[in-house]
């Protein structure tokens, strides 16, 4: 019996590495394909609006698959919703294979990769929600960090690998790899991840099922307004913050300071590498990171906007106004990261089990929802402010949610409580009918 406690204490329990490898393999073969469909057709085609196109009907069935995602992660063993999703995704990568020679190529692309974006809508949240199941609770903060740095690590290898197997060897040999990684997920999952499923009493129609799934989950955030302004803050960032990052970004290396592409490239990988920063630090020190101390980093996140904003209006040469874009651009990431884990750890911590992957859901739906929204606003604004007013405001807008998000967190917890790991007084404890996500 102390053997077995022993093993469950541990963070990598044969459960939990066994997901997170698979989580490594199933990213790596979506990250690349991702990168290198849309570019292959970009490449054809010549036509940035055409590529624009694509990556944007892709993204729709993530926005407004997820929340059934969260749904079918509470209602089915999340083994198995794992394992079939992977080879969803492998099926769909073999079927671009076979008809790429004969059907239309833009069609054909965009339908394999809103595949690969509906499929992931729904593994993702099944993921997230599967780690209070494969680690002891003292555990999840470190466990979902991991978790973090495993897509981080994806969103940064991925395109490397991708581009440069697509450059040296063409686009079906990097469709075959992904494939590849995909069975290999499948296989690890199916092997050696044991979650325990949850029973459910389903009675009516699946879309009747689906609709008191999201009513229950919106219940029980109700009942628990600290999660709900949790989500509410994950939200605001990724609209003020995140958008800003993927539209400036590009907007400021490539347009402002007129430099190549590929600079543009490692701009993206210091976003992956804050990233993979911010997931480490909480790793190894998981209790010096509860959720009373989450607004600190949407302080730090804002500080990290100044200089983006001092060093574009100063008008220096454009390798040193990269090069501190750079810095700020890996400190900004690194901040969201840590803040990022903070609040999805408090969310698994506090959820019932039986919820747990429809508030995940929601949470990444409301995120979803947000960034394309804030994407357009800055795509206006780029065109009728400049770059530091920009800046500017963001600066300010972050400071006042930070300040904010210190206020509601003291005032629910006070500065004593919920400043260590160990669990407190939760919904977690209520029974499931009295409770309801985010």
């Amino acid at each position: 019996m102390s053997s077995q406690k022993a093993t469950r204490n541990r963070l990598f329990t044969p459960p939990f590495a066994a997901v997170a490898s698979a989580q490594l393999f199933s990213l790596l073969g979506e990250a690349i394909l991702k990168f290198v469909l849309p570019l292959y057709l970009l490449n054809l085609s010549g036509s940035a609006t055409l590529y624009g196109i694509v990556v944007a009907c892709a993204f729709l069935p993530y926005i407004f698959l997820t929340p059934i995602g969260g749904a079918l992660a509470d209602r089915v063993n999340k083994k198995y919703v794992m394992a079939a999703l992977d080879l969803v995704m492998a099926v769909s990568a073999l079927a671009y294979v076979l008809l790429s020679q004969t059907a239309d190529l833009v069609v054909l692309t965009i339908v394999i990769l809103m595949l690969l974006y509906a499929a992931q809508s729904v593994y993702q949240p099944t993921v997230q929600s599967s780690v209070p199941s494969v680690v002891a609770h003292d555990r999840i903060p470190s466990a979902t960090a991991i978790v973090t740095q495993v897509s981080a690590l994806t969103g940064l290898v991925g395109p490397v690998v991708g581009g440069l197997v697509f450059g040296f060897f063409g686009v079906m040999p990097i469709v075959i790899v992904s494939i590849a990684a995909f069975f290999v997920s499948s296989i690890l999952i199916i092997l050696f991840v044991k979650i325990p499923p949850v029973k459910h009493e389903s009675t009516g129609s699946p879309l009747g099922i689906l609709k008191s799934d999201i009513k229950e989950a919106a219940a029980f955030l109700k009942q628990n307004p600290i999660m709900g302004k949790t989500i509410l803050l994950a939200t605001v960032i990724n609209f003020v913050s995140s958008a800003f990052i993927m539209v400036g970004t590009p907007y400021m290396i490539t347009e402002v300071l007129g430099l190549s592409n590929q600079l543009m490239g490692f701009a993206e990988a210091s976003l992956a590498l804050g990233g993979l920063i911010g997931g480490i630090l909480i790793s190894v020190k998981p209790g010096l990171f509860p959720i009373t101390r989450a607004p600190r980093f949407l302080f730090g996140a804002a500080l990290g906007f100044v200089p983006i904003a001092v060093v574009m209006a100063a008008g220096i040469g454009p390798m040193a106004t990269y090069a501190i874009l750079l810095v700020s651009l890996t400190w900004i990431m690194a901040m969201c990261s840590m803040f990022s884990i903070i609040g999805i750890s408090f969310l698994q911590m506090e959820t019932p089990s039986d919820l747990i992957g429809k508030v995940i859901a929601l949470t990444m739906s409301a995120a979803n929802i947000a960034l394309p929204i804030g994407q357009l606003v800055y795509g206006v604004g780029f065109d009728a402010v400049s770059v530091p007013a920009l800046a500017v405001c963001v600066v300010l807008v972050m400071l006042v949610i930070s300040v904010f998000a210190a206020k509601t967190f003291r005032k629910e917890f006070g500065t004593g409580a919920g400043t260590g790991a160990e669990p407190m007084a939760t919904p977690c404890e209520k029974p499931a009918s009295e409770t309801i996500p985010l």
